[in-house]
């Protein structure tokens, strides 16, 4: 036997129809004709028999006849239909009584998907219920699926939940510890810095320098979580406006700088308000951190269309740049392609765009050359 794995044909579910006929010979050739692998064909004399199995078996498929003595096909069909169970359970009725328009009426009228009058072709007859097989399976099909669908809608419900946790033991349980280290090695350096050495005094600076450093990566990373949780609102949002405010606060912090500001006009998208806000608050300041050795720094914010009709908002800065060769880095979580030192941050910020703009149908991409300067891109669905 050769090692090469062979594909076999998954096994085709069997379903169950039922038969209802006072006359047994009529049922014998019922089966004879529709006798398949697939069918399990379930038999009954009355329309008393096929209320009673439907109460303890599921079916793909009815077929009644009409002319049964004490309960008709059409007075069976219609309490069929009364029981939740079995509503939505296709009724082909089998007649050997004429076409008049009202019997065939009143077959509908039961419920009925349709109305087959004997002799009939049983080519004909084996292709429609065929398929009504081929619905139920498709139907029992999309049960699963969504049951799978709500299995996996409360494992993420359950997942968000524990993210709630755990952003709160984060939010308060890490870093009041972080907050007592950073302060009281802070007074130690106040109050007994004399009683000290250089060594000591370096040891402490460390500390406090490590906590305050640790505090920052959990807001980063509390920043990061709220971006990908909670439910997205969608509306007219000004982008040109939170640039505008963005640079305004981000201009104070260095007012020696000198950054010159293009903030295109009448940018808008439709969006999560304070989502974009975050956006644009963390490319801009992205721009200006990059930026910060340069004599004349220029920050821009624009839009470009593209080849599929949508418009890609950019950030562009004349700042050091990055080569292209580490692009994939860029948005990834904690990922940093200069010495902290140099351009201190946590490594979350791109990662938190990308999580927004993802999350509003969009994607986010980078350009750039060392020492030329860099561009952000992102598209909103």
């Amino acid at each position: 036997m050769s090692g090469e794995e062979k594909d076999y044909p998954e096994p085709v579910e069997r379903v169950n129809i039922l038969l209802v006929d006072d006359k047994p010979e009529n049922l014998v050739a019922l089966e004879a004709i529709l006798a398949a692998p697939d069918y399990n064909l379930v038999k009954t004399l009355s329309g008393f028999g096929a209320l009673e199995l439907i109460l303890d078996q599921d079916f793909a498929l009815i077929l009644l006849d009409v002319r049964m003595p004490v309960m008709d096909g059409f007075e069976t069909a219609r309490l069929i239909k009364q029981r939740e169970k079995s509503r939505y359970i296709p009724i082909i009725f089998l007649t050997a009584i004429s076409k008049d328009e009202k019997f065939v009426t009143e077959g509908y009228a039961a419920g009925a998907v349709d109305y087959i009058v004997k002799p009939f072709d049983p080519y004909i007859f084996k292709s429609k219920v065929s398929v009504f097989v081929e619905l139920h399976r498709k139907n029992q099909q999309l049960e699963r699926l969504n049951r799978k669908l709500k299995e996996t809608a409360h494992a993420l419900e359950d997942a968000y939940k524990e993210m709630e946790a755990f952003t709160y033991s984060v939010s308060h349980d890490l870093r009041t510890p972080l907050r007592a280290m950073s302060s009281f090695s802070q007074r130690l350096l106040d109050k007994h810095s004399r009683s000290l050495d250089e060594e000591g005094k370096d040891y402490l600076a460390r500390i406090s320098g490590a906590a305050q450093r640790m505090a920052e990566l959990i807001e980063g990373l509390l920043t990061l979580s709220r971006a990908t949780r909670g439910e997205i609102q969608r509306e007219p949002v000004d982008l040109s406006s939170l640039a505008q405010r963005t640079a305004r606060d981000l201009a104070r912090t260095q007012p020696e700088r000198d950054v010159k500001f293009t903030i295109a006009e009448g940018l808008t998208a439709k969006g999560d308000p304070r989502l974009l806000r975050s956006v644009m608050e963390n490319l801009l300041g992205n721009a200006w951190k990059f930026t910060a050795m340069r004599e004349h720094a220029h920050i821009e914010l624009g839009v470009v269309p593209q080849s599929d009709g949508k418009k890609a908002y950019f950030v562009r800065d004349n700042g050091i740049g990055f080569s292209m060769a580490h692009v994939a880095r860029l948005f990834g979580v904690f990922e940093r392609l200069h010495p902290e030192k140099q351009f201190p941050g946590t490594g979350v910020g791109l990662a938190t765009v990308q999580r927004i703009v993802q999350r509003h149908g969009g994607r986010a991409w980078a350009e750039g050359e060392v020492d030329k300067g860099a561009t952000f891109y992102f598209t909103l669905g």
